[in-house]
């Protein structure tokens, strides 16, 4: 059985993250899909909210918890409606922070794949969960996929690959049956980063690699390519803005893609990638 996670907000970059995963689930075939929302509140949250509006009474919060539950049963009944009836559509609450809440649940749940929406620069939903992508990402014990604001679901069809020579082990997560389904039918652009334009004339090391990752890469068609920009996310960005990508994969590891991302501010690397949705592998 396979099950995503979706933590939820209410606002338009959920309502997208919600549309995109209906057609993502029918797709890929995945069995139930949960929406989870953290009724968490810290101590500082009542503090900011009595010091400008005077106490806050816990008719008043049962108040909002109770709206808040409602808008996420209509959220998943619309859900299931754009689904077939052999999907299941769950909800979930919880006590806990958003982290501890996410972790809690992919462990409790036996999930797969926890999908998350990200707002841009030029259209900010102000989304607590888009905020937060980078932590999530990090912490997620299994599969994130993050899905930029304005995004609409596309069939995959070119999917682009960075990947570091110097962790190229990490290819092999690209075999695990979860991750295999996704890649039947596409076609890999693999992209490596050489500020040092060793391609230009390679030498029997830099062919040794290129022959290392085609053989990693055999059951997979594939193509590879390099950018000589200094800068890894730089050349990602830019190789992204010049072809027609469904999706992005993010492999594991110390140079992996995230890395760089969590190396920079967070709106800003985010912004920055926010043409087409990011896997990350764990």
């Amino acid at each position: 059985m396979k099950t995503m996670l979706i933590p939820v907000d209410f606002t338009a970059t959920t309502e997208n993250t919600i549309r995109f995963a209906s057609e993502w689930a029918h797709r890929f075939g995945y069995n139930r899909i949960i929406l989870l929302k953290t009724f968490y509140d810290s101590v500082f949250d009542n503090i900011a909210v009595s010091a400008e509006y005077a106490p806050v009474s816990q008719d008043f919060r049962w108040e909002e918890r109770r709206e808040s539950t409602q808008k996420l049963d209509r959220m998943a009944d619309e859900l299931s409606a754009r689904l077939e009836d052999d999907m299941a559509i769950l909800t979930a609450v919880s006590e806990s922070p958003l982290l501890r809440a996410i972790n809690e649940t992919i462990r409790e749940e036996a999930v797969d794949l926890v999908l998350l929406g990200s707002d841009s620069c030029q259209s900010s939903n102000n989304s607590f969960i888009a905020g937060n992508i980078i932590s999530i990402a990090k912490i997620s014990p299994v599969r994130v996929l993050v899905v930029p604001s304005h995004y609409s679901f596309r069939p995959l069809n070119d999917v682009l690959l960075p990947c570091d020579y110097r962790m190229m082990g990490n290819l092999a997560k690209l075999n695990d049956p979860k991750v295999s389904t996704i890649a039947k039918n596409i076609y890999l652009h693999v992209l490596n980063v050489d500020a040092k334009e060793r391609y230009i004339n390679p030498n029997e090391e830099f062919k040794n690699l290129e022959a290392h990752l085609h053989s990693y890469l055999q059951n997979f068609k594939h193509d590879i390519n390099y950018s000589n920009e200094k800068n890894i996310i730089d050349g990602i960005i830019k190789y992204t803005n010049e072809h027609d990508f469904q999706l992005i994969i993010s492999l594991p590891g110390k140079h992996s893609f995230l890395y760089y991302l969590t190396n920079k501010s967070i709106s800003e690397a985010i912004c920055r990638n926010a043409k087409v949705p990011v896997m990350i592998l764990k």
